[in-house]
């Protein structure tokens, strides 16, 4: 009997955990869509680039959607199970709530261990993976927007104009470059021809410019410099438009836990602030440890309104999921301002709802109500009610429509 049960919840648990995966997942990608598309359309980067890039950004998705689909599995079904009188069923059978607890959990541990698989090596090498590919896509690519007779301003402070562009993208005539990095006064260039190369690894791109003149008006000192060239070289670093901010320092989510760790105790050596760095630390482990939390809590809240059971699941597993970020957010604030230790921010979500989820299941095992969660079944059923009331009025058909002479 038991194991029936087993097997039958596992049945019931897996697609709708798939279905919520894949809901969540789009809904989070569906910002970053737009910036595939035009990284497609203007900077011609191919496809499998493109695809590959979207591959690294999706373990991090999966470590936010992970633990959300698994909470709206629970809730959908056992409010299905409560709706369709199984679980009355079950109980007149003798089977306790206790009882459904182990698939339940052993499912959120599969759950967790791919999440924390995600947190401690898969999302540290893909974040890894899509900054190399960012900066060589940079490099390769940076090139692509430009267009004849159109003004490209995609390098900081280089404004950049060509009449006309070769047919391999490396040849160019008619130049005009308005450099403002070098000074307050900005340099032009003009040139009648010239061509591009990319500096691979160092990170450049070269102009060599041939026949022009260099144009520049120091206000400061009313002179007006002119010189005029063979050939002249100007050299744009790739990292500057990539990483604006100078170069680019590895950031706490392309670490594995063992080199943040590594890196907070060099930090603390050095006399550095390392409370933001531990707040990243338990965050590894303190989200995906959040599975077992909407397990714990996603059963009862499933089960305890009788009103509208089926309508009721989907739309407190979105209240529960923002209460969670809400709760996490406020933790990582009272972290970073007050002198409490750097794992409060983190597991200050799971502590809360993981201790409620444990009273709700203790709560609804006895059969003992919720008020406030009969009260919240009882107001959407009311809702649902005068929706169908005014949608039933609208739809009555007239007395005499439908007759025929």
């Amino acid at each position: 009997m038991h194991w029936f049960l087993f097997r039958y919840l596992l049945r019931e648990l897996i697609p709708s955990f798939f279905l919520g995966l894949l809901i969540f997942t789009m809904v989070l990608l569906m910002d970053k869509i737009m910036r595939i598309v035009e990284l497609i359309i203007n900077k011609g980067v191919p496809l499998q680039e493109v695809v590959t890039l979207f591959a690294c950004m999706l373990p991090n998705f999966l470590l936010l959607t992970l633990p959300t689909a698994l909470l709206l599995s629970v809730m959908l079904t056992f409010s299905r199970l409560c709706a369709d009188n199984e679980y009355t069923a079950w109980r007149v059978a003798g089977v306790s709530l206790y009882q459904l607890l182990p698939p339940v959990f052993l499912f959120g541990l599969v759950v967790f261990s791919l999440a924390m698989s995600i947190s401690l090596w898969a999302g540290p090498y893909s974040v890894r993976t899509f900054q190399t590919m960012m900066y060589s896509m940079a490099t390769k690519h940076a090139l692509t927007g430009i267009k004849e007779q159109v003004f490209f301003d995609e390098f900081p402070g280089i404004i950049l104009y060509v009449d006309k562009i070769s047919s391999d993208q490396k040849g160019i005539e008619g130049i005009f470059i308005a450099h403002e990095n070098m000074s307050r006064d900005p340099v032009l260039y003009f040139a009648k021809s010239g061509s591009f190369s990319t500096g691979g690894e160092s990170g450049d791109i070269t102009l060599v410019l041939r026949q022009g003149s260099i144009h520049r008006n120091l206000s400061s000192r009313d002179i007006y410099q002119l010189l005029y060239f063979d050939t002249y070289t100007v050299h744009i670093r790739i990292d500057d438009t990539v990483f604006p901010q100078g170069e680019r320092t590895q950031k706490n989510e392309e670490l594995t836990l063992g080199e943040l760790r590594d890196k907070i105790r060099t930090k603390a050596a050095k006399g550095e602030r390392v409370r933001g760095d531990w707040l990243a630390y338990h965050s590894r482990v303190a989200l995906p440890f959040a599975c077992f939390v909407f397990c714990a809590l996603g059963i009862p809240l499933a089960l305890s309104s009788q009103r509208a059971v089926r309508y009721t699941g989907f739309s407190l597993s979105i209240g529960v999921v923002l209460l969670y970020f809400v709760l996490m957010k406020a933790g990582w604030g009272i972290t970073e301002t007050a002198k409490v230790p750097g794992w409060v921010g983190p597991w200050l979500p799971n502590l809360l709802l993981g201790a409620l989820g444990v009273y709700l299941l203790i709560q609804r095992a006895r059969e003992a109500p919720v008020r406030f969660l009969e009260w919240y079944g009882d107001q959407v059923a009311d809702l649902l009610d005068w929706i169908r009331d005014h949608l039933g009025q609208k739809q009555t058909p007239h007395p005499h429509e439908g007759r025929t002479s």
